[in-house]
């Protein structure tokens, strides 16, 4: 990208921010410096310098105000590929034991039925829709030729733990159920994908759920000791994903007293990890989830798991729901999963 190029993003930035928040911390944007990592690409610099003072919880930022910068950054930073997709959009609602859970099932033209896609956003637990979303979705749809379902699981603080992954579960289980009634037939294998929270409620699915033939995981978290290198390396703001972010959503996802090394949520400390199926990791390189993704997939090298690792040099946590402002990465990021898919 050229210098304009940076620089016509960086306005877009501000634009947004000054439009859509009008908020006191603006001030910090327009004062506080970072010393940006020179890893960082052109397409991750603006953004990361401008969006990442807004998100740390020293701030004191509400889960509501959290909510609404994570829908607008979303909304009007992917807004150029809104109405791109070609294919069909089908809004549903699946009933399980608990709640009636929306759904968004997109099928390209074209579609492929030999394969599914079920996908679950990211937004640590507390933020983030099937709206948010649906760009990425609707990109993997189209590039992969396949149906790909966005499942709107409940969020916390409303709904914590273990409500949001019982849901995510529930809804899996009653589309291998029903996959004719989904648009594939009924030999065609399931896969669960998702990026961030929805990476750690996919491969955690896969423990509980049978008869799930692939997973997608895109830099999710899989141990909640956070003691790897790269969650001391990646602290500034401008890497979006800090620890301390990470803190607060925790606290606002899991009440006090439940045990984190259940491995419904430590999945590294899975008993059975050679249940598990083919594992495609997309990983972001500066952000301080990344070494939790190389651990996962030396824990299925170890007892023989189908996987791939993808590293995407230059960006940070988050790039994958960002296809407009991260356009080379994110079409990159499904061309290795169309890639992927293909080899199941």
């Amino acid at each position: 990208m050229t210098v304009i190029g940076v620089r016509a993003r960086k306005y877009f930035i501000i634009y947004l921010l000054i439009t859509y928040f009008k908020h006191p911390l603006l001030s910090i944007v327009n004062t506080r410096r970072f010393q940006m990592d020179s890893r960082f690409t052109d397409e991750a610099i603006a953004y990361c310098q401008l969006v990442a003072s807004l998100l740390q919880p020293s701030n004191g930022l509400s889960a509501e105000f959290l909510r609404k910068f994570f829908d607008d950054v979303h909304t009007k930073g992917n807004e150029k590929l809104i109405g791109t997709f070609t294919g069909s959009l089908e809004e549903r609602k699946v009933t399980t034991k608990s709640a009636d859970i929306p759904v968004n099932i997109y099928t390209p033209i074209d579609a492929e039925k030999d394969k599914l896609v079920i996908y679950f956003h990211g937004g640590g637990w507390t933020l983030g829709s099937r709206n948010t979303h649906q760009s990425i979705v609707n990109l993997a749809a189209d590039l992969t030729k396949t149906i790909w379902i966005s499942v709107e699981y409940r969020l916390g603080p409303e709904y914590r733990y273990p409500i949001w992954l019982d849901d995510s579960c529930d809804v899996t289980r009653h589309i291998i159920e029903n996959k004719e009634l989904y648009g594939v037939d009924q030999a065609a294998k399931i896969g669960v994908a998702g990026d961030s929270a929805g990476a750690m409620i996919s491969t955690s699915i896969c423990q509980t759920v049978k008869n799930i033939d692939f997973q997608v995981l895109i830099y999710g978290l899989y141990d909640f000791t956070r003691t790897a290198p790269s969650y001391k390396e990646f602290t500034d703001p401008q890497y979006v994903c800090t620890p301390e972010l990470l803190d607060w959503f925790i606290t606002h996802t899991f009440d006090d007293g439940v045990d984190m090394k259940d491995p419904r949520i430590s999945v590294f400390l899975n008993p059975s990890p050679d249940l598990l199926p083919a594992t495609l990791f997309i990983v972001a390189e500066l952000d301080a989830l990344r070494d939790d993704s190389f651990a996962y997939k030396e824990i299925l090298d170890k007892v023989g798991i189908k996987n791939k690792l993808s590293l995407f040099k230059g960006v940070p946590h988050g790039f994958f729901s960002l296809p407009a402002i991260y356009p080379k990465a994110c079409t990159q990021a499904v061309d290795t999963i169309k890639e992927f898919m293909a080899s199941i």
